[in-house]
């Protein structure tokens, strides 16, 4: 049997040596360096690749040349290649799978948007993988205004700007059906944010008046005088007791399920790009990791430069600055739903402002809590991320080598077990 004389992967920037022009304004180019020949639309979109570089039958050891046939008569069509190392012609005959392929796209390219349909569907038959099948029933639906179902075929090729300008006409179509519903929601919805934020402040200044134990509840009411007020509320929370480590934790498991919740909730739109669905295990391990260094190297600096503030102030602070991020976060994840990929910004601006909005108010905190001055502050605040980094890479180094170790006993007891 012929074998390939070239076994090393050819890598690098492709070397194209000719360009032919085929049907319903289809091009093809031949790339030298791999003999490979790749097609596209007339748009510029992938449609094929083939041909690959050695001896065996079809294959090219150095492509200079490339051309179409047609023998209309025959319904036969070629793409000839001139192999200079041979000196010979390649022939590839088009298949049934090609011949569907043009046939889609010249019934698109002359509207025939039903007959289209049925090509990429009959194609799909053939090859379920092929993306540009799914946008072209997708394209013809989009065209019959069937935006949902346009939707699901740009979603199934991870076609986002197509998928996003579908879900904008579904949207327009549903504001035009359901206007003053919404109206009347959005006014709802900002009445009783409204409500509730004069209800948690009326609360808060009643109960600096009440005598006694605070419960769960003013606890929990307490963070939303802290993110207005960081100054007074920061010194209340440590020297009035206001707070207390179960309201810093509610809202630290608040800040948890918020991401969890980001992680299922956000539009096909934002979440295109994600590789993989975050469990809830490791949300909270991304929020509690660096919430818990954060705290603990803080400590460990402020200790050493006169801060006035305990591990449990700091954690009572920290837990109570997060507070923001977990209702922002929510609001984005529902606002994803309701935006396209030119409005993300939107989205991208509320995210922004919760983190900002944290920074403040976690800069805030430590400040009050150990009674600093602003520059030293500023000066804890970055030896405090720095020392975070260091834990970080200790800790990362100490489980390498537990891991070893016990990978070490595991096999001295295998090998022991074995000789006995």
């Amino acid at each position: 049997a012929l074998t390939s004389t070239y076994k090393d992967v050819p890598t690098g920037v492709s070397t194209i040596v000719d360009v032919a022009l085929g049907e319903e304004e289809t091009w093809s180019i031949f790339d030298q360096k791999r003999s490979h020949i790749y097609t596209y639309d007339k748009n510029g979109k992938l449609l094929g690749i083939f041909g690959d570089k050695g001896t065996q039958l079809g294959n090219v050891i150095r492509g200079v040349g490339l051309a179409y046939q047609d023998i209309a008569e025959d319904d036969l069509h070629y793409l000839l290649v001139l192999d200079a190392h041979t000196n010979t012609v390649v022939v590839y005959q088009r298949t049934e799978y090609g011949k569907e392929l043009i046939s889609a796209l010249r019934n698109t390219n002359e509207r025939k948007y039903d007959e289209a349909t049925n090509d990429w569907e009959s194609i799909l038959k053939r090859n379920n993988n092929y993306d540009e099948a799914y946008i072209g029933i997708g394209d013809a639906l989009y065209r019959e205004e069937r935006w949902e179902d346009a939707m699901n075929y740009y979603k199934s090729a991870s076609d986002v700007e197509s998928y996003s300008n579908a879900f904008q006409m579904y949207r327009k179509d549903l504001v035009s059906q359901y206007l003053v519903i919404i109206v009347i929601a959005i006014v709802a919805l900002l009445f009783g944010v409204a409500k509730f934020f004069g209800f948690a402040g009326k609360h808060n200044k009643k109960t600096a008046l009440k005598v006694g134990k605070k419960s769960f509840g003013d606890e929990i009411l307490y963070a939303f005088h802290v993110m207005f007020h960081p100054f007074d509320g920061f010194w209340d929370l440590k020297h009035e007791k206001r707070g207390s480590v179960k309201g810093a934790t509610f809202w630290l498991v608040m800040v948890i399920v918020a991401f969890t919740y980001q992680s299922v909730g956000r539009s096909y739109i934002f979440s295109s790009a994600q590789t993989s669905y975050s469990s809830v295990l490791g949300q909270i391990v991304s929020v509690l990791v660096p919430f818990f260094l954060f705290v603990i190297a803080n400590w460990c600096l402020t200790t050493l430069f006169e801060g006035e503030g305990s591990v449990k102030d700091i954690y009572i602070a920290v837990g109570y600055a997060v507070a923001p991020l977990s209702f922002l976060t929510i609001f984005s994840t529902i606002l994803t739903n309701f935006v396209s990929q030119s409005e993300k910004g939107f989205v991208e601006l509320v995210d922004g402002i919760a983190w900002v909005w944290v920074g403040l108010l976690l800069f805030f905190g430590i400040l009050v809590t150990h009674d600093f001055s602003i520059s030293k502050n500023i000066i804890m605040t970055l030896a405090t991320v720095i020392v975070m980094m260091v834990i970080m890479f200790v800790l990362v180094l100490f489980s390498g080598l537990i891991i070893k170790m016990i990978s070490f006993v595991s096999n001295i007891i295998t090998e022991i077990t074995y000789n006995m």
